[in-house]
């Protein structure tokens, strides 16, 4: 279980790297420029170095040092913690990788004061809340309603619209359930099931990953859409999972080679599948050039030890 919180911790970051450089290009000019499988490997992305992720593992990283500061507490601490931690994030000096900017104005209006149940850019469906929520399932694994809960409530800060409170639960949901190597279909169908009460708009879209793997890869991901909102990153994220649940490297590659925004659909999909396939999945290179790779390693054991009880491995 330790190397499959690595796995996803690693796997979302390394995901987040890959998809970098292809973020804001359709998948024509992707193959134009790496080839017609599209990018393969970590490239340098203007002045960043091989391996840098973005602001997706960034506040991933942070939502999971505040969830651990502050594990055992009630809401209100929880969440005073976590709007801490994105303040902290959105004024950090490497702050400097396309954030978000619902997730941007969500951190501007919490420095201001406004409360986090209400800082969030109310009509916003962005992905920026499911792009960072794995360490949600990862902290709270089996208990799909202490996921539920959070997933909602560390949305609001940036994210109010019901389809962004649904992909934050999505994206910890599925990390939760892959982490207990259930059956890929059947992440999907659970994750439909807990998310419809919070959006029928959201559940409806991820339900058309069935369909969506009755065609060829682009049109799948041309019928599930850009994952500029929330509905469509999970619901392509988990496409890419499912179309290739055994293999890390195929599903993460699908993600960040596609039209939109292909960072957080390949961080996403590298949570779920890091998590359901174990650190031993990811290439070596990767998790060894990753940013912060040693940083990363340990947020995932101690995620781990929190979860359950336990001392940090060694």
């Amino acid at each position: 279980m330790v190397d499959r919180y690595e796995g996803c911790v690693v796997g979302l970051a390394v995901g987040d790297a890959l998809g970098f450089p292809t973020e804001f290009m359709s998948l024509d000019e992707i193959r134009s420029q790496f080839g017609h499988d599209g990018i393969s490997d970590f490239v340098s992305y203007h002045r960043f170095p091989l391996g840098t992720f973005t602001d997706d593992t960034q506040m991933s990283c942070a939502l999971a040092e505040a969830l651990l500061e502050t594990h055992g507490a009630d809401l209100e601490t929880v969440m005073e913690a976590v709007a801490k931690r994105f303040v902290a994030w959105s004024i950090a000096p490497d702050n400097n990788r396309a954030p978000g900017m619902s997730c941007l104005s969500g951190c501007r209006a919490l420095s201001s004061g406004v409360p986090w149940r209400t800082s969030g850019v109310p009509d916003s469906k962005g992905c920026g809340s499911a792009m960072r929520s794995a360490p949600i399932g990862l902290l709270h694994h089996g208990d799909l309603r202490a996921i539920t809960e959070l997933g909602q409530a560390t949305s609001l800060p940036t994210h109010g619209h019901a389809c962004a409170l649904a992909g934050s639960v999505a994206t910890a949901a599925a990390v939760s359930l892959a982490l207990d190597g259930v059956e890929p279909m059947a992440i999907v169908e659970q994750v439909i099931a807990l998310c419809e009460p919070i959006s029928v708009e959201f559940s409806r879209h991820v339900s058309r990953i069935p369909d969506a793997l009755t065609l060829d890869s682009d049109q799948a991901l041309a019928l599930l859409g850009e994952g500029w909102v929330a509905e469509e990153a999970v619901a392509a994220a988990l496409y890419c999972f499912v179309a290739s649940p055994d293999d890390y490297r195929r599903t993460v590659l699908r993600a960040a080679n596609t039209n939109g925004d292909s960072d957080s659909l390949a961080c996403i999909a590298g949570a779920v599948s890091g998590a359901y396939n174990g650190l031993a999945a990811i290439p070596a290179a990767w998790r060894e050039t990753v940013e912060k790779s040693d940083y990363l390693h340990d947020l995932a054991r101690r995620l781990h030890a929190a979860a359950t009880g336990g001392a940090r491995p060694d």
